[in-house]
């Protein structure tokens, strides 16, 4: 595992409609340098649903919170902010690079958010805003997001889901973007062990997106990579969620739901 060192990248130059995930993610979906004509990172919900993550998970003042997919460290500099202690992780060098420049003084790693180095047990908090959805394997993802966390830490989590389950689950792993149903996102939360608090429909914050994407880049080809993914991408009807959950106290519990409330549009 490489321990990130700001001096050993630099900002890439990025075409309109153009973009490189390392996680094999051909086009701007869940790349760290997305922003719009301000300059300013562009988010479904924007840091509005990040405070609202917060918010809803409960960190108290001096919880450490890793930011699964921080990109360029918005979110980690909210988080400290509201007095957190924060560790960034992402799989782009370029957008880290951008973070260190912001946040001197916080810990960033250059890794993949399935296999991070963490101490297991050693964080009160788990923060991913569309990170999930580009991860290789989400089975593997949240096993080791259960696993840094301690007994009590929450999961903040929020992404794209299938509205339209019968186009979206497919278990073609070579795609590198694949959107499952709420149903199958909601059950893999629990079989990592976590008890589900909140998942909540919030396809208000994409449209906004969907939006203002469109007006920086052209069309939504340049989001998914090309037309035929575009294609297929607007066949599974893209949904936004958001997602509470807990690491039980007792780690031997069987996971389970557990009093989920849920909200949908």
């Amino acid at each position: 595992m490489k321990i990130y060192s700001p001096h050993d990248a630099t900002k890439p130059e990025l075409p309109q409609g153009e973009g490189q995930h390392a996680s094999g993610c051909s086009g701007l979906f869940g790349y760290g340098l997305v922003t719009d004509r301000n300059g300013d990172p562009l988010s479904p919900g924007g840091p509005q649903m990040t405070g609202e993550l917060l918010d809803r998970a409960g960190f108290r003042d001096g919880d450490r919170v890793v930011d699964v997919g921080c990109g360029q460290g918005r979110s980690l500099g909210d988080m400290i902010r509201r007095g957190l202690n924060v560790v960034g992780v992402d799989t782009d060098a370029a957008p880290l690079a951008m973070a260190r420049n912001l946040l001197p003084d916080v810990d960033l790693f250059c890794c993949s958010g399935a296999a991070m180095p963490l101490g297991t047990g050693s964080m009160d908090g788990v923060l991913s805003e569309c990170v999930l959805t580009v991860m290789p394997d989400h089975r593997a993802a949240l096993a080791e997001w259960f696993r840094v966390l301690r007994g009590g830490g929450r999961l903040a989590l929020c992404d794209v889901y299938a509205r339209n389950p019968e186009a979206a689950d497919s278990e073609d792993t070579t795609r590198a973007i694949r959107l499952l149903s709420a149903e199958r996102i909601r059950k893999a939360i629990g079989l990592a062990g976590f008890q589900l608090l909140a998942f909540e429909d919030r396809s208000e914050c994409l449209r906004s997106f969907v939006a203002r994407f469109i007006f920086r880049f052209g069309s939504l080809d340049a989001l998914w990579g090309d037309a035929p993914t575009s294609a297929r991408m607007r066949a599974v009807k893209p949904g936004y969620y958001m997602a509470i959950a807990v690491k039980p106290t007792d780690r031997l519990a069987t996971p389970t739901r557990g009093n989920c409330q849920e909200t949908w549009i």
